[in-house]
């Protein structure tokens, strides 16, 4: 390019302060430092000249400096894209509806970008910034800083395999050098761990699926954490090896690799925590209402877990009794608001099943003493049945260990384990009654036992200790272990975090006559 086309404009930048102009395609200037693009063209020109400014021309189409290794020039945050890009593919492949991609993720993505200065961003003058080519879109770049670019950063095209942005983007770390790429193939590898970064809400793996878990929440998919999560795990959502989805020219080696290749599955606490930080660091306003007839109220989601878990239907009258009594279906509990430290966090899946565990242990108290005197008496209802309980049993558990070899990678699929309701040998308990249990009053179908043990009678500051209670399988009867153990398994979490659901029932459920317990005793014991 000759200088004679940019030498004699010599402004100052409006966003930056620079003075190191380049043509675009169409005539007009932009920034080389910012990539600020000017509504003036080579034809209007300044007479001052300044010597020592900078010029280029980025070429229609042009790519990536290649680098001498045949590699391009990357940075950190395109790496995550493109692992977003993949990983909303791959939820589009499940059903997800298509909008996710560019009109939500997408824009997630692009505030992340601003709000850590990485892309579309005022850069102070004078900084040392090292900036990506501009691609053939480069000259509709809107000049307000403030204003994102209208371009979809997701919606990325790949060709001889090599990435293609829809936009320029500019590294927001300072001081950049030709020997950061001595311990990384990207430009910023080894400044992008270092100790000063960690004060911001640095990218990371498990990141990328808080990115997708949000967005799910805000379309309100049907698709749960623990899905989301289990997805991953059986390969059909890019994780574990998302590197190798990377371009030929996008070199991962030393520091690169501590970032995108993970030896671990990604932890629910983790994502679920990472994704209600980020909301509140994006400024999101308030998340669309969850109302009854969305997948992720606790009645959806508890008929859902009663379905898979092999419960009787009859238990979702008594589910949505409890989730009605508290005050758990409202949309006020149930609507993520960011940022807002008065409501707690709702972890869907686990509360439908907390639900469930709490129902459970009011028809059958799941203390093995009175499991023991129920199946006394289920003994004695069926002493004219030819099939024993546990033969019975054997006939359910030996269709989940069955030697029929599954396929290699198996379609996905909402539910775990399938009970068939054409099934005659009684493995299916669906339409099963809880007559055996009930007795009616005054019209009303009540528990045959009215006692109900607590699990704890005073709950912890969730805040300090991390959980509402603490449990120890020791200090439970095996009954309840077992049940937290079922929805444990179907979930995918530690026992721990449905039994902290439960308390949070108990006490929400029982607290009038909790406090009016504590109240009498106190007054005994002075």
């Amino acid at each position: 390019m000759d200088d004679e086309d940019t030498r004699d404009f010599n402004e100052r930048c409006a966003q930056c302060s620079e003075v190191n102009w380049g043509l675009t395609d169409g005539g007009r200037f932009y920034c080389r430092s910012c990539h600020n693009v000017t509504e003036r063209t080579r034809e209007v020109v300044n007479t001052d000249f300044i010597t020592n400014s900078r010029v280029q021309t980025i070429s229609k189409g042009s790519r990536k400096q290649e680098k001498n290794d045949g590699g391009s020039e990357w940075y950190i945050c395109e790496g995550f894209q493109l692992v977003l890009k993949k990983q909303v593919e791959a939820l589009e492949a499940l059903g997800v509806c298509p909008q996710m991609k560019d009109e939500i993720l997408c824009n997630f993505w692009r505030c992340y970008l601003q709000k850590s200065k990485q892309a579309y961003c005022k850069r102070p003058a004078g900084e040392a910034v090292k900036a990506l080519s501009v691609c053939e879109s480069s000259t509709d770049v809107d000049s307000d800083p403030e204003r994102p670019s209208l371009l979809h950063l997701l919606s990325l095209s790949e060709s001889e395999g090599d990435l293609q942005t829809d936009c320029s983007f500019a590294s927001s770390v300072s001081k950049v050098s030709e020997s950061t790429s001595v311990y990384s193939g990207s430009v910023d590898g080894s400044l992008y761990l270092m100790k000063s970064q960690k004060e911001k809400l640095r990218m990371t793996m498990p990141m990328t699926l808080s990115f997708c878990y949000m967005a799910l929440l805000w379309m309100r998919e049907p698709i749960t954490l623990s899905e989301l999560l289990r997805y991953v795990v059986e390969g059909h959502i890019p994780y574990l090896n998302v590197f190798q989805h990377f371009p030929e020219k996008m070199k991962l080696c030393g520091l690169d690799l501590k970032i995108f290749c993970v030896e671990s599955w990604p932890v629910y606490e983790e994502v679920f925590n990472k994704m209600h930080e980020l909301a509140a660091y994006l400024d999101l306003p308030r998340f669309p209402d969850i109302t009854e007839s969305c997948f992720l109220h606790p009645d959806m989601l508890c008929m859902k877990y009663l379905m898979e878990a092999n419960l009787p239907d009859e238990l979702h009258n008594w589910t949505c009794r409890v989730v009605k009594k508290i005050g758990i279906g409202e949309v006020d509990f149930l609507t993520l608001v960011p940022g807002n430290k008065s409501t707690r966090k709702v972890k869907y899946d686990v509360l439908a099943a907390a639900v469930i565990v709490v129902v459970l242990k009011l028809l059958f108290l799941l203390d093995d003493h009175y499991e023991w005197l129920l199946s006394e008496h289920a003994e004695e209802r069926n002493k004219n049945n030819t099939e024993e309980m546990v033969v019975n049993l054997q006939n359910q558990f030996g269709k989940l260990s069955s030697s029929v070899q599954r396929a290699e990678k198996p379609n996905p699929s909402s539910f775990q384990l399938s009970w068939s309701e054409k099934n005659t040998d009684g493995s299916c308990f669906h339409r099963h009654s809880l007559k055996g249990i009930l007795q009616e009053k005054r019209g009303l179908l009540t528990t045959m036992n009215p006692d109900y043990w607590l699990c704890t009678v005073k709950l912890c500051n969730e805040k300090l200790c991390g959980h509402l209670a603490h449990y120890k399988e020791v200090e439970f009867p095996q009954s309840y272990h077992f049940v937290l153990g079922l929805f444990s398994f179907l979930l995918q979490v530690q026992p721990s975090y449905i039994h902290d659901e439960v308390c949070m029932i108990e006490h929400k459920l029982f607290n009038k006559k909790l406090y009016k317990k504590l109240k009498y005793n106190t007054v005994l014991r002075k």
